[in-house]
């Protein structure tokens, strides 16, 4: 039995295209939202972790993965129930790192059940579910967590939850939605091969009805296991090629079957538009404003152990006050430190001296100039992808100038304060995922940079 000749060459070319519209423009778009996903999720996280809401993993080591393992999802056990669901947590951000970076997402080594998983994984926390209605047990214990900052006195806290739940929520329709592309693609590339492969040598079928149809999935199954070994076999599909092929309805069914390969239009977004080369580097802008919120959150965990190191220090010279009489003078260069750091390919290492309340007033400045980017349609942002080609790049190369300082400086000082306030027997927090964020940024927007260099050579 033979398919539709015509159909089966639409089909093929519908296909082709297909494809090469998911590997130049879906997967990378794929690649980026997981990422984008993990780095929000991280952020959240961390942020509970500092609230002492949640525990780091202390074995989150590095591990290597041959595939997506979705973690356990079983009730939470009634004692130790913060350190499960952080060992449950630390998992999933391992899972979700891997399908960022590590996850094979070409074609050739993509099939439904690799798809199925990423899905899963993805929904491991089901965001829109995020509360006590939750059917999964890990999503319930997590959202208390959530909601107990989300709701809380700290607005700032609460502002930089909400704003992450916002984002995180679009990224998981924008992953969703890709998914989806893909797997329409495996599916109707699944039954192609069918059709093109065991369909011709079939035996013919009976004409009554029913049997006609069963007859046809079991000589597909058999032509299966001799022409296709070793893919995997798919039974529903394989009854929608029945339907597909002897269905009253079949000409309907396979023209749909075409509809749905048909590639849709971008929409286009409402942003100022930016002629030749301007979009990669209005691209690169956005990838260095993800992190406008880190930069606030990093410099006031700094200023915060700056705070304990102070009081400290009162502590001990009050013994002065209550001998003397007197307030030991408090100096300007007090709030000075004195930071090594070192340069990449020069392991020798350097020193400088920070003024800490001019650094943070710099940080919080390039806050909000970053987040009022963010925004993408805001009067700050129109303003600049009005302005030529040479000025966006100038503009680009000077915020990562900037950026890379800025950087820099803030891993020097919580080095440095951590330190300090160890030294005095006390608590100390630390920003090593908002480091690792606007270092995520950092390097994204370089890329971007590069790319916009590269065609302007070519």
């Amino acid at each position: 039995m033979e398919a539709p000749a015509q159909f089966l060459d639409q089909l093929d070319a519908a296909i082709d295209k297909r494809r090469k519209w998911l590997e130049t423009e879906q997967i990378p778009r794929l690649r980026d939202a997981l990422a984008s996903y993990e780095q929000m999720f991280e952020g959240a996280v961390g942020m509970l972790i500092r609230k002492g809401l949640l525990r780091e993993d202390p074995y989150n080591y590095e591990q290597v993965f041959n595939d997506i393992t979705i973690p356990k999802d079983e009730v939470l056990p009634e004692f130790e129930n913060t350190d499960e669901l952080s060992y449950r947590l630390a998992a999933f951000r391992r899972q979700l790192k891997y399908a960022s970076t590590e996850l094979p997402l070409d074609l050739p080594k993509l099939n439904l059940a690799r798809l199925k998983k990423l899905s899963s994984l993805v929904s491991y926390i089901n965001w829109l579910e995020l509360g006590e209605s939750s059917r999964s047990p890990t999503t319930k214990a997590f959202a208390r967590a959530f909601m107990r900052v989300r709701m809380s006195a700290d607005t700032m806290s609460a502002q930089i939850l909400k704003d992450a739940e916002t984002q995180i929520l679009k990224t998981i329709y924008q992953i969703n939605g890709l998914l989806a592309d893909l797997i329409v693609f495996c599916r109707e590339s699944w039954k192609a091969d069918v059709r093109r492969v065991v369909l011709p040598a079939a035996a013919p079928v009976s004409q009554d009805g029913h049997s006609r149809r069963e007859e046809m999935v079991r000589a597909i199954r058999r032509g299966f296991a001799l022409k296709m070994a070793g893919r995997p076999w798919y039974p529903s599909l394989a009854e929608e090629l029945a339907d597909e092929e002897l269905a009253s309805d079949g000409e309907e069914r396979r023209a749909k079957v075409l509809a749905s390969m048909v590639i849709a239009a971008p929409v286009k977004p409402v942003v100022v538009e930016a002629p030749d080369n301007r979009s990669v580097l209005l691209e690169a802008v956005r990838l260095l404003c993800r992190p406008s919120e880190d930069l606030a959150t990093a410099i006031a965990v700094l200023e915060e152990n700056e705070r304990i190191i102070i009081e400290a220090r009162s502590v001990k010279v009050g013994w002065l006050r209550r001998l003397f009489g007197v307030v030991p003078a408090k100096k300007p260069e007090d709030r000075i430190y004195k930071v090594e750091y070192t340069d990449p390919g020069d392991p020798a290492p350097k020193t400088e001296m920070i003024d800490f309340p001019k650094f943070a007033a710099e940080v919080q400045k390039k806050s909000s100039l970053l987040a009022a980017l963010g925004t993408g349609s805001g009067p700050t942002y129109k303003r600049l992808a009005s302005t030529s080609e040479e000025q966006l790049a100038g503009f680009v190369d000077r915020q990562l100038n900037e950026l890379l300082l800025l950087h820099r400086r803030l891993g020097s000082l919580n080095t440095l304060l951590q330190a300090k306030v160890m030294k005095e027997k006390k608590t100390a927090r630390g920003i090593k995922i908002e480091l690792l964020t606007i270092k995520n940024a950092l390097v994204k927007a370089n890329q971007r940079r590069h790319d916009f260099k590269d065609k302007k050579a070519g």
